[in-house]
């Protein structure tokens, strides 16, 4: 007989016939191959042999069931506790005491401060342009007298 003819599964459960299993052990006696996969059936079944019985479940549960959903309340702690909640609670506080340790501004007051500002960069303003007409108009004026000059020293020739 061939190897792949024994059962070896039936073998190590226990399961064959007396003259079947006497066969089988002759067989494994004599061949390699068969000696190592029984081998390895035997260890499995060891191993499986070492974990404890539990009960069948009667019902399985999906994730999809609400069983595994938190409660409200549950759901509602963990949004106090992220980072994003926490930033959104600071924020909110500094606007809070902002608006009621900001000194009142007067409308009025504050108007005039900006008109005053305005009015003093455009006389600024102004001044630096009028002494830079007045610095062009000078120098117009002397290279407009030199070319006078020598024009009038051509003239005379």
């Amino acid at each position: 007989m061939s190897c792949e003819s024994y059962d070896w599964k039936a073998y190590a459960l226990g399961e064959l016939e007396s003259s079947a299993r006497a066969e089988a052990e002759v067989h494994a006696a004599a061949c390699p191959a068969c000696r190592e996969e029984l081998a390895a059936l035997r260890l499995t079944l060891d191993a499986l042999s070492t974990l404890r019985e539990e009960e069948i479940p009667r019902r399985i549960a999906f994730v999809s069931d609400q069983i595994f959903e938190p409660r409200w309340y549950q759901r509602a702690l963990r949004a106090l506790w992220t980072p994003n909640f926490a930033a959104a609670c600071v924020i909110a506080g500094a606007i809070l005491v902002h608006a009621f340790h900001a000194p009142a501004a007067d409308p009025a007051a504050a108007s005039a401060q900006i008109n005053a500002a305005v009015n003093k960069a455009v006389a600024a303003e102004e001044a630096r342009h009028e002494e830079e007409v007045d610095r062009l108009v000078g120098a117009f004026s002397a290279r407009e007298s030199a070319m006078y000059v020598k024009t009038a020293g051509l003239v005379r020739q």
